[in-house]
């Protein structure tokens, strides 16, 4: 008896892993089939590629006086910015607002001083942080990434 139930269990396994095997050598032909006739290969790539939209908006310069706190001097500044973004449609959201990005930039340079448009930390300009945080906060999202000065001048 016992030995009729050994026998058994052999043979079950024995089959077990015959259907392993079996199945291996499948998924391995399909792999390799797979990879030699390119297809897994743009499957992978369009994996691996990953779209990323970016979009520069660059806005009209602004010629702002500044704030010239105790000094009689009043100093002006020109400067340029363009807008950066990752996110899909931010052209088309950052160009339809353009008017209140402008004067949300205005209302921040104006109280500015020939100081502080230059103040950095950690070799970046405050400013544009800044900027960054109140344009956002006017278009109640985070869209803009980075903002880029591309000209700047204070007299």
């Amino acid at each position: 008896m016992e030995a009729e139930k050994g026998k058994a269990t052999k043979g079950k396994k024995k089959w077990l892993w015959i259907i392993i095997i079996l199945v291996a050598v499948v998924i391995g032909a399909l792999v390799s089939f797979g990879f030699t006739s390119g297809k897994a290969q743009d499957i992978i790539s369009n994996l691996a590629k990953e779209e990323v939209v970016e979009t520069t908006v660059p806005l009209e310069e602004f010629l702002i006086n500044l704030d010239s706190g105790t000094s009689v001097k009043k100093n002006f500044l020109k400067i340029e910015l363009s807008l950066h973004s990752s996110r899909e449609g931010a052209g088309e959201l950052l160009t339809a607002n353009v008017d209140q990005i402008r004067d949300t930039v205005i209302s921040v340079l104006r109280k500015k001083t020939e100081d502080t448009v230059f103040k950095e930390e950690e070799n970046k300009l405050l400013l544009k942080q800044e900027l960054k945080e109140v344009i956002n906060a006017q278009l109640d999202e985070d869209i803009v990434d980075d903002i880029f000065i591309t000209n700047i001048v204070t007299q």
